[in-house]
């Protein structure tokens, strides 16, 4: 190789690469989420649940939902009630089958017996079609009825997919 084209490749492969990254850079974007979901708990031990319902979100349109909880301590909560912690990894399939996964964290706090009310904050693990390698993050909030098995939640923040 002359030393023309060795300088040569030594300046325009850096740059292919820079522009390679800016490239995947820019291949996804940060855009708004929100979900909204209804559905059934049932508790599987006095320290686990798991959930399934109907809802619908942004970028994913009508929705499915599965999701599996866990109980991980006590929560504090006004007027001294005693509340739970609690951890939850969730499925959230769309109606062409692509799949976004979050992972949750809440403070469920009695509203009335049986009756919870939760917030806390998830974050976007990933999924499958145009969310594989997604991110995000956000607030959840959602209220449990365990007298009849009805959960009600809603997530807010943001997901960053690929652009295809």
């Amino acid at each position: 190789m002359s030393p023309l084209t060795h300088s040569k490749n030594s300046i325009i492969l850096p740059l292919l690469i820079a522009l390679a990254l800016a490239m995947t850079a820019s291949a996804s974007e940060n855009l708004p989420f929100r979900l909204g979901d209804e559905g059934t708990i049932t508790f599987t031990s006095p320290s686990t649940a798991t959930t399934a319902g109907t809802g619908n979100a942004t970028h994913l349109g009508r929705i499915t939902s599965d999701g599996n909880l866990t109980i991980v301590g006590e929560a504090s909560c006004i007027d001294n009630e005693v509340g739970f912690a609690a951890e939850m990894q969730d499925t959230f399939t769309a109606a062409n089958g692509d799949i976004v996964t979050t992972a949750i964290t809440m403070q469920l706090c009695p509203i009335a017996p049986g009756i919870y009310h939760g917030i806390g904050t998830y974050i976007v693990t990933g999924g499958t079609g145009r969310f594989a390698s997604a991110t995000g993050s956000g607030v959840f909030d959602g209220t449990g009825n365990f007298n009849t098995g009805t959960i009600i939640c809603a997530l807010t923040g943001t997901i960053s997919m690929n652009r295809h």
